[in-house]
């Protein structure tokens, strides 16, 4: 690996790299193979074909694919524990990775003598592994265990050791894969927070299944499929085309309908919102409304049922209307809201060929396309197993809740109705951003949205 042809901002330059293993059928083709290079006698498998992009100085690039898609290998490739086939890889200042769990731990060593073997691979002098070790420890927190042979230790320990060690080398670029997935809440916060950090001056390489984590750590996105790049642009966009891609593939594990089960054709439950209203209502509303529209949330946009490359389905049931209603004045289609009020989100959907076990739902996310609440009608009728709605049939769906505070922003409301049930359903039509809301709120203690406040005091107390 070089840095010439690197543009000053460049971290890592990956140029056209495809990686091919020679599967032999039987040992003893592989020494015909290696007698008489004129003839083939193993079959050839591409894992990664013609990948290319570029990673600068304080981006954070997240990876993500269903799995076999090639992305641990591709950050084998990039981190040079493997060797591409074909193509160049660039890259500038010292890579830091976590990749498989224990790989670079010897199983026979202490987690002490673990940190000296890996802090010298990674370039550092054994006084400056002693100088950081006080810091590795604190950081990895796993007591006398140190001491011990790491092959005594679970998988929560071996990442806690690992990150530790990475998060002291002084690194310009981290490569981390799916390892922080077998960490514990507590740590997985700590290398989170470790992270943001990070990537304020340095780069960043994310591969992982969880969408939310990169569309927090990361600002761009690449989406692999079969070895090769399918998608890059925002995370918010390739997490939406990756949702999408598993949607249609789940498609084919769904048992098809003979549509004999008996069953209603609509199922109506109805809740009166006075049970529960004071219960979530935030007791500072009326302070709220008497002073500035600081709380409000504008509806910036409403495109129901537009067309658009990113909504997919509607041939079998389709949605045709989404409105928010105001529950506390009774206004329909309301144009604003104020967080902490009780809302009624209203969706319509039209049966175009007969559905049985409809299920309605929605997700608010924020601009980053992370999740922030969402909820759907199987969880209100868990016996819904009978419910089949004849074609040409409305069904209309209405979910009353507290609109959260959302801190300053551009929010979307994404709706959807499948078929089948919470583990195994088919979408049939699903509409992103149909509702887009701008907040204003200024009342936000921490976190993306603040939940409504039965009572806050403060006292003096002798």
């Amino acid at each position: 690996m070089t840095q010439e042809g690197m543009r000053e901002n460049e971290v890592i330059i990956v140029d056209n790299i495809s990686k091919r293993y020679e599967i032999y059928k039987r040992k003893r083709d592989y020494l015909k193979q290696v007698l008489n290079s004129n003839k083939r006698y193993c079959q050839e498998k591409y894992v990664l074909s013609n990948i290319s992009f570029s990673l600068e100085r304080g981006d954070a690039l997240g990876i993500i694919g269903k799995n076999g898609s090639g992305k641990s290998t591709l950050l084998q490739l990039i981190c040079g524990t493997l060797h591409q086939t074909k193509g160049i890889i660039k890259t500038r200042g010292k890579v830091a990775a976590l990749l498989e769990l224990g790989s670079g731990f010897s199983p026979e060593f202490s987690g002490i003598e673990n940190i000296y073997l890996n802090g010298l691979l990674h370039g550092l002098k054994k006084k400056e592994i002693e100088e950081r070790m006080d810091r590795i420890l604190g950081f990895a927190d796993i007591g006398e265990s140190i001491y011990d042979q790491v092959k005594t230790y679970s998988s929560g320990m071996i990442v806690r050791l690992a990150f530790s060690i990475i998060a002291n080398i002084d690194a310009d670029i981290l490569v981390i894969d799916e390892a922080l997935a077998v960490g514990d809440a507590y740590f997985t916060q700590k290398c989170m927070r470790f992270i943001r950090r990070f990537r304020e001056d340095n780069s960043l390489l994310f591969v992982s299944h969880d969408a939310s984590a990169i569309l927090n750590l990361c600002n761009k996105a690449i989406l692999l499929d079969s070895g090769t790049i399918k998608a890059v642009g925002s995370p918010k966009k390739i997490i939406e085309i990756y949702t999408k891609d598993l949607q249609k593939n789940d498609d084919a594990e769904i048992q098809v309908f003979d549509n004999k089960l008996p069953g209603k054709e609509v199922c109506d439950v109805t809740e009166t919102v006075d049970q529960y209203r004071r219960k979530w209502q935030d007791f500072r509303l009326r302070t709220y409304s008497s002073i500035i529209r600081s709380e409000t949330l504008e509806i910036i946009k409403n495109t129901g049922n537009d067309s658009n490359p990113e909504n997919y389905g509607g041939e079998e049931a389709k949605i045709e209307e989404v409105t928010l209603d105001d529950v506390d004045s009774g206004v329909k289609n309301i144009q604003s809201i104020s967080g902490g009020n009780l809302v009624k989100l209203v969706i319509i959907a039209k049966t175009l060929l007969e559905v049985e076990r409809p299920i309605v739902g929605f997700l608010i996310k924020d601009s980053k396309g992370q999740e922030i609440i969402g909820d759907n009608t199987r969880n209100k009728l868990p016996k819904a197993n009978n419910i089949l709605v004849k074609a040409n049939r409305i069904i209309k769906s209405e979910f009353v809740f507290t609109m959260p505070l959302l801190k300053q922003g551009d929010y979307s409301i994404t709706v959807s109705v499948a078929t089948g049930d919470q583990e195994n359903h088919r979408i049939l039509h699903w509409i992103n951003d149909a509702i887009i809301l701008r907040s204003e709120c200024t009342s936000i203690a921490a976190g993306i949205a603040g939940i409504p406040m039965q009572s806050i005091t403060i006292q003096e107390q002798e």
